[in-house]
Order: structure tokens, then sequence, then C-alpha cells
């Protein structure tokens, strides 16, 4: 494989990735998803002034593709001032934007380019920070392991690292699926706290039993307490307390552990005695924290309490260069290591949201090695939300709007705050069919969402 350094810009010394404040570094570039042979596509592309080829047998100062499915010249990306586009150079077959054919678009940050078979996803900046981390990934130091992934993982990893070891209460952010238990594991592995990780489900727990469960009583305290119990915050003494889901804790519960992490006692239901407890906390929620505060549904003094450090997991749908890492990982510890991936699986698989993330994600690929048969991956293999034929690479999606030059105004402008509310209750978070009804591309809605402070999670059943 041949691609040409003229493409590529040294790394800056700045960031804005993971959470992370930096300053803007102007690198506009091409994040690669997918080839064919990972080894033989660079990482990562930054756009130069010029136009940027690509193609299989490409001039000097090109990017080349070194396969039969992309044609010698096959399209070209360039910058016109802010803008950037794409456009198809008669290609044998064809340049694709998030799904749709294309001679001429606009693209943005995030959209999804497919020339042959090589998948590309664009970033807004910093471009040249994705090159250091190969499509097959690198396997974290003990006890990171778990939180693999590229640039987006490594600011994560980084946070947990930089905080493990500081006596410091953390809020890990988050839709469902995206790993916050592994992370609150990592904390406490990192930690050098010589006592346990114990978790409690807060949305799982009645609030009758909550203070029971977690302070645990004395024989006598109620009707079935024939012994004593040790909670689970003094089962956690010495370690850490894993609050798991704590937006969905009641308002009644949140006062009783404000008083147990203000004053570092607990008082076992059925006794008037406080016994000391050392416990580092570590809360995890879907839900948007700060809102429900301002909405007076969590306790202000408590969120005060817990959010010491917050840390940002993505969803998946935000770091799909780690899709192929991933999906190799999940195959192999489901017994799937010898299956083969063909080019049309894996871009199926690019294509989809994945709105449950990581975990889904894992569980696609349990099912999928359980109906593999003659050592191929297909996509009827995969679970029928992720194989819809409205998200089928090139198939145009119902309501959406072709993306030539002509019709680049066609994104618009967002629908107010309270029209996208009402759209994702009335849909119950499904940005498909958000997208769908308002005639949009997938890509737009979460712009929109991001843009609002929204998210998709907190609007499912």
């Amino acid at each position: 494989m041949r691609y040409h350094p003229t493409a590529m810009i040294g790394e800056t010394d700045t960031m804005n990735i993971g959470g992370e404040q930096a300053a803007s570094s102007g690198e506009v570039g091409l994040v690669t998803l997918y080839a064919p042979d990972p080894s033989v596509v660079p990482s990562a592309v930054v756009l130069p002034d010029r136009a940027l080829v690509l193609g299989r047998d490409p001039p000097p100062g090109a990017v080349t593709l070194p396969f039969n499915s992309v044609s010698r010249v096959h399209a070209r990306v360039a910058r016109r001032g802010a803008e950037i586009f794409v456009e198809d150079l008669d290609s044998r077959n064809g340049t694709f934007v998030n799904g749709h054919s294309v001679r001429k678009a606009f693209v943005e940050h995030d959209d999804e380019i497919r020339v042959g078979e090589v998948l590309f996803k664009v970033v807004g900046d910093h471009a040249s920070r994705y090159a250091a981390h190969p499509l097959v990934g690198t396997v974290p130091p003990a006890p990171l392991e778990p939180l693999r992934g590229g640039l987006t993982m490594e600011a994560v990893r980084r946070e947990i690292t930089r905080t493990a070891k500081v006596d410091l209460s953390v809020v890990v952010l988050g839709e469902t699926g995206t790993g916050k238990e592994l992370v609150a594991r990592a904390l406490h592995d990192a930690s050098g706290r010589t006592g346990r990780l114990c978790a409690v489900n807060c949305a799982a727990i009645p609030t009758a039993l909550l203070e029971s469960e977690l302070f645990g009583y004395k024989r006598g305290a109620f009707t079935g307490a024939d012994r004593d119990r040790v909670g689970i915050v003094k089962s956690a003494h010495g370690g850490t307390l894993f609050l798991d889901e704590i937006g969905d804790m009641p308002l009644e519960a949140q006062a009783k552990v404000l008083r147990m992490i203000e004053t570092k006692h607990v008082t076992p239901l059925g006794s008037h005695i406080a016994e000391p407890v050392d416990v580092r906390i570590v809360c995890a929620t879907h839900r948007p924290l700060q809102r429900l505060v301002r909405e007076e549904r969590f306790r202000a003094d408590l969120y005060a309490r817990i959010s010491g450090h917050t840390i940002h997991l993505p969803p998946l749908r935000d770091r799909k260069e780690d899709l192929f890492q991933l999906t190799t990982l999940f195959l192999e510890r489901a017994g799937g290591a010898s299956l083969t991936l063909p080019p049309s699986f894996m871009i199926r698989l690019c294509s989809y949201d994945w709105p449950f993330n990581v975990r889904e994600l894992d569980s696609a690929m349990k099912r999928a090695v359980s109906l593999a048969d003659g050592g191929v991956l297909d996509e009827a293999h995969l679970p029928a939300d992720a194989s819809k034929d409205s998200d089928r690479p090139g198939a145009p999606r119902d309501g959406a709007q072709p993306l030539d030059e002509d019709a680049a105004g066609a994104r618009g402008a967002p629908p107010p705050e309270e029209t996208l509310r009402a759209l994702l209750i009335l849909h119950e978070g499904n940005v498909a069919a958000v997208a769908r009804k308002l005639g949009k591309d997938r890509v737009q809605i979460h712009r929109w969402l991001k843009r609002y402070g929204l998210s998709a999670d907190e609007f499912r059943s």
C-alpha cells in the first residue's frame, strides 16, 4: 500500500476529545472506519489545502486504497472555505455519503463516506490524533484493559488514571450500554483501596427496601428480620461504593445517602448507634443530572457532594472507528474468532447507530456466532434493527434529502427544542423514526440533540 505523507500533518499539542478542553487545531480530515485490509489503509488522513484524491491507483499526492472495489481514480474530497465536499470521479461502484449515492455532496463532522468497500467518517478537528490508533486496535494495560478503543477512549482511560488515587467522588455519565460499570471497576482497581467494590442499582431496588439494603438492619427491626444484616455501604468499607443509575434514586432515599456521605456514618435499621464507614463514592447515570437538579428532581446538595469529577462516556455512534476492534474482540470472546468478516457485513454494521451501544454490539456478535454456518458472517446474522433495508449502505433512507451541492441547504435550521422533545417522546427515543418524520438523516438528528443537550436515551421506555 502507498499513501502519500503530503496528506498527513504532524500531531498538535492540544485537543478537544473525550470531554477534555483544548484549542482547535483546524485539522479536518477522514478517519477510517473499515477497510477489507486495515493494514494497508491509514487510520486517519488530514485534508490538505488542495483537493485530496482517493483511488486504487491515483496520481502522486493522493491516498491509495488498493482494493478491487475502488476505481483507479475514485473520488476527491476538498475544502471550500469552511465547507467540505466530496465528489465522485465517475467511479465504477459509486461514492456514498451516509448511505446515499452522490455525485457531489457537502459533508460535515461525523458524516460517513464510502469509497468502494472502504468507509471513512469526517472529523472536524484534530484528525491527525487518530493516526496513532490503528484500526485493529491495541490492548490497554490492566486495569484499563476492558475499556477498549482508540483516541476517544484513550481520553477516558487518561481521566481514570488521573483521578483513581484521588479521594474524590466521581460521576460517570453515559448512555445505556456504554460501559459505566467498567469505568467504576477500573477506578476501584487503580485506586489502591483495600476494600471491595460494592454496587447497588438505585433504579432496581424499591424505595421501601433501599434503606435496609444500603445501611443494613438489626435483628427484630421489622417482621422477618431474624438476624443482623450488613448493608451494602458497610460491605464496601475501605473500598468503593458504586451507585449505579443514581439519577433514578427517589428523593427520599437521596436525603439518606446525602447524610451518609456527609457524616461518613451509617445507622442500620433497628439501631441507634451510628457506625463509621470509609467508602469512595462512584456514581453512574444516563440521566442529565444537572437538568434534574434544575427541575428539582434531584437534590442539588447531593449533586454537589458526588460530582467531584465527571467522566463522560461517548456513545458508540460517536466512536465508530472502534467498531472493527470491538467486533473482532466480541467475536473472539463468543467463540467466533475463526469466522470471516466480509465487507458487506462490516459496512452494514458500521452504518447502524447502535442505540444501546457496546452492550448491544456484544449481544449482536454472540447472536451472529450462534447463527453462523460455513465460517462466513452474513448480514442476515445481524439483529433486525441493524439489518433493516432503510439502513442498507447505498439505499435511500425514508424521507431523506439528497446531499448534492444544489440541495446543500436542505438540512435547514433545527426545529425548536420543544418540537424535537415532542417527537422523541412520541417515538420513545427512536432517532431513526424522528429522522424519517422530519425528512432528515439520523446524523443530523444527533447533531440537534447535541445542540440542545438532549439524549435519546432519556426518552426510551
